[in-house]
């Protein structure tokens, strides 16, 4: 008789069975945390100890940021412009997410590292590469030239949830990248590069209150091109882990065939290719 479910453990992770949940079902909505297996028990017993001696708090029920991680510092920051002889580093502050925009639209691909990283096995707009999902080609282009890893390798949809609807069959709300669902098949072309050979997409539903800057981005991006949707996937390369120093960032910047870098309000490129 209940309405809502939630699901935790390994088996959780499994996007494609999530995103038929309430097809298959009576349940309305399927919740998965950012972190559901093994990663996650530390926060389920934090919360635990919480319910066992609450804490008066004036703060409404939400759903719980998963940006808990590491932050990059001032400091390795402040040293790159100190010690750099060959980036160009420019500071953004007022049209950063503009002209990131502007780079993706014409056909940059972009790391993109913004406040702390994500708590959980998926990038979620803070530790993330990025890239317009128009053209098929793109996803061919990031396997090969800076994933290094197989071709059948999908890539995730990030959508403004306003336009879910507009783009997925049966949308629901997808916040950590924890459900699979097909995409309309009248938009498969205009998100060519993260639809998967069955024209399914593993989305992130990107809200403004979740996080102001990537969804200030994808409605840049949105504003340029009609598209409300970016590709995303993991900042890292095959078999290694997700960056977590500004170090990993450049290393992988420099030595993959990323066309910019975004740390902050910085925007990075390199001087021989720049992109205009």
């Amino acid at each position: 008789g209940e309405d809502n479910l939630v699901l935790a453990g390994g088996c959780a992770l499994n996007s494609s069975y999530n995103g038929q949940i309430t097809e298959r079902t009576g349940f309305k909505q399927a919740h998965i945390p950012s972190a559901p297996a093994d990663d996650g028990t530390a926060l389920g017993a934090a919360w635990l100890a919480y319910h066992r001696k609450p804490v008066k708090s004036d703060k409404p029920p939400q759903l719980l940021t998963p940006y808990l991680g590491s932050r990059i510092s001032n400091e390795a920051i402040n040293r790159l412009i100190q010690y750099n002889r060959s980036l160009d580093i420019r500071h953004l502050p007022d049209s950063l997410c503009e002209e990131t925009a502007q780079l993706l639209a014409s056909g940059a691909i972009v790391g993109w590292v913004q406040d702390r990283a994500e708590f959980g096995p998926r990038s979620l707009g803070n530790r993330s590469i990025l890239a317009d999902p128009r053209g098929s080609g793109m996803k061919d282009t990031i396997n090969q030239h800076i994933k290094f890893r197989e071709y059948f390798r999908p890539f995730a949809p990030s959508v403004l949830h306003e336009y879910g609807p507009e783009y997925f069959e049966n949308y629901q709300e997808s916040p950590y990248m924890d459900k699979t669902l097909t995409i309309k098949p009248a938009m498969r072309e205009r998100i060519a590069a993260t639809a998967h050979v069955d024209g399914t997409g593993r989305l992130q539903t990107v809200k403004e209150h979740w996080n102001p800057r990537f969804y200030r981005l994808i409605s840049h991006f949105h504003a340029f091109t009609g598209v409300p949707v970016l590709l995303n996937t993991s900042f890292n390369v095959m078999g290694k882990p997700l960056i977590h120093s500004l170090e990993d960032a450049v290393s992988v910047f420099l030595t993959t065939g990323l066309d910019a870098l975004v740390i902050d309000d910085y925007l990075i490129t390199k001087p021989h290719d720049r992109i205009h």
